[in-house]
């Protein structure tokens, strides 16, 4: 096989002008980590519709996410930043929302914000009742002093702060760093950060206590229970594309970065993913009309490539022969649906 579709969920028109190129693709053992950042991503893209059949379900906690908020969470840090979904969506005050792990999403369609997604003020509203004194005014250079909220912050939880969003993800600190369960803490607006015995930082799961807290004042209990496991994991619609891949060549790339075992032997068409869905060696339905093909993830998409794919959904590589099976097409692009079999599953 030497060349490859891409398949798109968003509605956003696709860029053709020449001053982007097409992805590249290459294998990452890192792929799950969330990759550092210098400032707010560049790839943005209309919010698809509610309601339609772009969703994932995550066997982590039984619950889905579509349209714009999956969108949002794939495009601005995923699990490492707001964990999985522990609600469904649904409408609160007039919001829909949905929370997770480390954070609420909201919905708002007026916002300037990518998708046009809000985070809750989570912090604010976790620590709600709570006082925290303000910053000690003699400020050493190693900190930054926030008017705003009159704390400081520096350190490792200065770093990761920066590294991960900063005031668009995070909102500004609302504590100075303090002891808190045995562990070294930091409140801000929409985040609780933690330190670890490594010196590592980790996000506290403020979505789950807000979700907690809303429980007990007596939300209703439908939107939280554990969706049961759909015949797919996911289920996609958008337009395949024609790109260009060694398949041979990718196998053994992946093969030698650990993304599948040595052992494993390729079976029909081959398709390629990005990284970050984690989608090596299992099967998926691709279908055209009423033609339908069956095919392997083998690819992934490098991060620095992300912020292109993002901004024209999530994309999808069928080989050529799988992409010439779907029938006639002209221009290189052609609608299709898109389902994937659960791991371990195949046709």
């Amino acid at each position: 096989m030497l060349a490859a579709g891409a398949l798109t969920i968003s509605i956003a028109p696709i860029d053709s002008s020449p001053t982007h190129q097409a992805p590249t693709y290459l294998a990452t053992s890192q792929s799950f980590q969330a990759p550092s950042r210098t400032g707010p991503s560049v790839a943005e893209a209309a919010p698809v519709p509610t309601n339609s059949s772009n969703s994932v379900y995550f066997r982590q906690t039984a619950h889905y996410l579509r349209d714009a908020f999956l969108n949002y969470w794939l495009m601005n840090g995923g699990v490492s930043i707001y964990g999985y979904p522990i609600s469904e969506e649904f409408t609160k005050d007039g919001v829909a929302v949905q929370y997770f792990e480390r954070s609420r999403f909201e919905y708002h369609p007026n916002s300037t914000r990518p998708w046009k997604v809000e985070l809750t003020s989570v912090g604010n509203m976790v620590t709600q009742g709570r006082e925290f004194a303000p910053a000690n005014l003699n400020i050493t250079a190693e900190r930054t002093y926030f008017e705003q909220t009159t704390h400081t912050l520096g350190g490792a939880f200065g770093t990761f702060w920066q590294n991960n969003g900063g005031l668009s993800i995070f909102g500004y600190p609302i504590s100075e760093e303090m002891s808190e369960n045995g562990l070294t803490v930091q409140y801000f607006e929409r985040a609780r950060m933690e330190l670890g015995p490594q010196g590592n930082v980790f996000l506290g799961r403020l979505g789950a206590e807000l979700l907690d807290k809303d429980m007990a004042a007596g939300l209703d209990t439908a939107w939280t229970t554990p969706l049961s496991r759909p015949g797919y994991n996911m289920s996609f619609r958008g337009e395949a594309t024609v790109f260009s891949a060694n398949w041979e060549r990718v196998i053994s790339l992946n093969k030698s970065w650990g993304n599948l075992p040595q052992d494993y032997v390729g079976q029909g068409l081959y398709a390629a993913a990005p990284a970050d869905l984690g989608l090596y060696g299992r099967w998926a339905r691709v279908t055209r009309g009423n033609r339908s093909i069956f095919v392997q993830f083998i690819d992934v998409i490098n991060w620095p490539d992300i912020p292109y794919v993002r901004s024209r959904g999530i994309v999808i590589d069928l080989g050529q022969e799988a992409f010439n099976a779907l029938g006639q097409y002209s221009g290189g692009r052609y609608e299709v649906s898109f389902d994937v079999f659960w791991p371990g599953e195949q046709p």
